[in-house]
């Protein structure tokens, strides 16, 4: 755009006032295209900061919360150590 301007003043006679008519409205639409640009980056970086705010409220909470105790149906699990390989420290 700035190319643009620069060619139509130099291009234009001193008298010559109808080929600039439009380039008022033409570089105010363009900064309000740019201020809208801007807002929405700034509406974009609240949202993500208002994630990571609330993720990390969360995994605060979940640290503080009370453990659940070990139920009596563990022995069925993975982790119960009655696998054949676990004697042999065998992991997969």
């Amino acid at each position: 755009m700035t190319d643009d301007m620069e060619r139509l003043m130099r291009t234009a006679a001193p008298a010559d006032d109808a080929r600039l008519g439009g380039l008022e409205a033409a570089v105010w639409s363009r900064i309000s295209a740019r201020h809208e640009r801007a807002r929405v980056g700034q509406v974009r970086f609240a949202a993500v900061a208002l994630a990571l705010v609330i993720g990390v409220a969360n995994g605060g909470l979940m640290l503080m919360a009370p453990r659940p105790e070990p139920s009596e149906m563990r022995i069925f699990t993975v982790s119960a150590g009655l696998s054949p390989l676990a004697s042999l420290d065998v992991r997969g």
